[in-house]
């Protein structure tokens, strides 16, 4: 046995530190393209801290060249769609907290307190006061308004503005060489062989295998590029360092850092390693922006600041966003479950935490526990890690007898969130007294719910809602908890939908009610029943067979 076989396959700080010394960098078109994000005064420490000093080893191939300037224009913009108009949004979200709802609330007190000759009365110079810091504040916060809007579009001008003087773009034709072009033929055989590697999982690039998104040749285009550095490999004959963003596709460049809070790339695959290895004689290692931004501030004595590669690793983990679903498919029978986002109430509790550089780290974890038509537990673990305090760094879900096939967009409240029972809420039924006032309901019972779902459906959790009756009309109304909104239950033993439109359906039963209190059973209806066109009975038809199980097996020994 030989030991040496392994070295290839491993990064010592010995052979780091060779690598750096004399490896050409190749940048993939992910990296070029994320370096937009960077403020201005990161990215001009980029060129002349790390291009300059890597002189006559800084390489591209002619397809991230293609891929880098076909996307060039939405990368510049993308921090407008992504940053500034949610941001935009925030702002106006001002208009909906209530200030008019607040005056008018003011104005009714004020109302019925003002008649010295009868109660409730109350001086009202207090009052009026108040009313006027009310006034002042919702003028202060129209001002707030529209001077952040006009920074916000400011900002967007200066983003805009790269288009005309891309300094990117400046600096890759001052610091890169592109390798040759390859012709339509030669990209056909790459195709040809690009169908049996990706196949059986062969890297580079098989993850975009099944994207629909992408069509013809772009299927293939890591792998394009992947023949354009062995090309260029064998010709340079130094070691490379390969610098992609591009690393969640099903691990088909490089293995991830388990251990990592954020996206960071291990090790690249052992494929890739032996197969340029083979070719040409070189080592290969790669690394993710921001790995590579640490590593020049290590070995080439750059001074990139920590804060600006912790925000781009934050933007690498974040910039990929995901679906509505959540999928995974049970290890014992296969089956591929489906649930939508807002079948989940995520209770995270923080379980651990540590000290950074930059502040604490804390983590987060949420549970959910499946079961399958086959019998097997299905349990799934979220986890969000926060760093800096109060930003969201990292998530990730661990599942337990199935295999994840899809995530939703998760993150934590690290602020805290204010309970469903605060605040008040207009009657969705009157107008309240003449004077349009009264019609307020306050969520302050919990009401338990008969939930008739069972433990194969996320649905199963919930256990109450909060409740609150309209002090003018006595209209009950409950806040859903799934969703959060507010439905209006004006009508006994009848099914009504939750008007947020998340699928729930509550159903009011009267109770036998001697002492006329009003008391009643609130039901959380299984909208997967329905009922069996043999025997009446409600039953969920699991196995598609249009009766119960009852009158199925009637049926089969008949």
């Amino acid at each position: 046995m030989n030991r040496d076989n392994i070295k290839p396959f491993l990064l010592t700080d010995e052979k780091e530190e060779i690598l750096w010394e004399k490896a050409i960098v190749v940048f993939d078109s992910s990296a070029l393209l994320d370096i937009y994000f960077l403020p201005i005064s990161a990215r001009t420490k980029i060129y002349s801290e790390i291009f300059d000093k890597l002189p006559e080893r800084l390489w591209i191939p002619s397809h991230v060249e293609f891929e880098y300037l076909k996307n060039r224009e939405n990368s510049i913009s993308n921090p407008i769609s992504e940053k500034y108009d949610p941001l935009k949004q925030k702002i106006k979200k001002f208009d909906s907290i209530g200030k008019s709802e607040l005056l008018k609330r003011i104005e009714e007190i004020s109302r019925e307190t003002q008649k010295d000759d009868k109660h409730p009365y109350i001086e009202q110079s207090g009052i009026n006061a108040f009313k006027k810091n009310i006034e002042d504040f919702i003028l202060q916060i129209k001002t707030f308004e529209e001077t952040v809007i006009k920074q916000i579009e400011e900002a967007e001008k200066e983003v805009l503005s790269v288009k005309e003087t891309d300094d990117v773009l400046n600096a890759l034709e001052k610091s890169f060489k592109v390798g040759r072009e390859y012709s339509f033929d030669e990209i056909i055989e790459i195709t040809k062989e690009g169908k049996h590697r990706y196949e059986y999982k062969i890297p580079p690039g098989y993850g975009d295998y099944y994207n629909k998104e992408k069509k013809g040749t772009q299927i293939f285009g890591d792998l394009i590029i992947w023949k354009q550095i062995l090309e260029f490999s064998k010709e340079a004959k130094q070691p490379i360092i390969f610098i992609t963003n591009d690393i969640k596709k099903d691990e088909d460049w490089c293995y991830l850092d388990k251990k990592a809070t954020e996206d960071r790339i291990y090790s690249p695959r052992e494929e890739l390693i032996k197969e340029i290895k083979d070719f040409s004689g070189i080592d290969f290692w790669m690394y993710n922006l921001p790995q590579f931004l640490y590593n020049a501030n290590k070995y080439l004595k750059s001074s990139i600041k920590e804060e600006v590669i912790q925000n781009i690793s934050q933007f690498l983990n974040t910039k990929d966003k995901k679906g509505s679903y959540f999928k995974f498919k049970c290890d014992e029978c296969g089956k591929i479950h489906k649930y939508h986002e807002l079948d989940f109430d995520l209770d995270f509790d923080c379980v651990g935490g540590s000290e950074r550089n930059m502040g604490t780290e804390n983590q987060y974890v949420a549970e959910e526990s499946f079961e399958c038509e086959c019998g097997n537990e299905i349990n799934a673990k979220f986890e969000v890690w926060e760093y800096p305090v109060g930003v969201h760094n990292y998530d990730s879900v661990e599942m337990e007898g199935a295999e994840l096939i899809e995530s939703f967009q998760f993150s934590v409240d690290f602020y805290g969130e204010s309970d469903d029972n605060d605040g008040f809420y207009p009657c969705d039924v009157c107008d309240g007294n003449r004077d349009n006032v009264g019609n307020y309901v306050d969520f302050y019972d919990k009401i338990s719910l008969d939930n008739e779902y069972d433990s194969s459906s996320p649905n199963h959790k919930f256990q109450f809602v909060f409740s609150g009756n309209c002090q003018w009309c006595n209209t009950l109304h409950i806040k859903c908890p799934k969703c959060k909104s507010v439905t209006v239950l004006d009508e006994d033993n009848k099914d009504i939908e939750c008007e947020g439109g998340c699928g729930l359906t509550f159903h009011k039963e009267s109770d036998y009610d001697p002492d006329g209190d009003g008391s009643f059973t609130l039901k959380l209806i299984d909208h997967r029943k329905e009922k069996c066109p043999s025997c009446g009975e409600m039953f969920i038809d699991n196995r598609k067979i249009g009766v119960c199980e009852k009158c199925d097996l009637k049926l089969n020994l008949e």
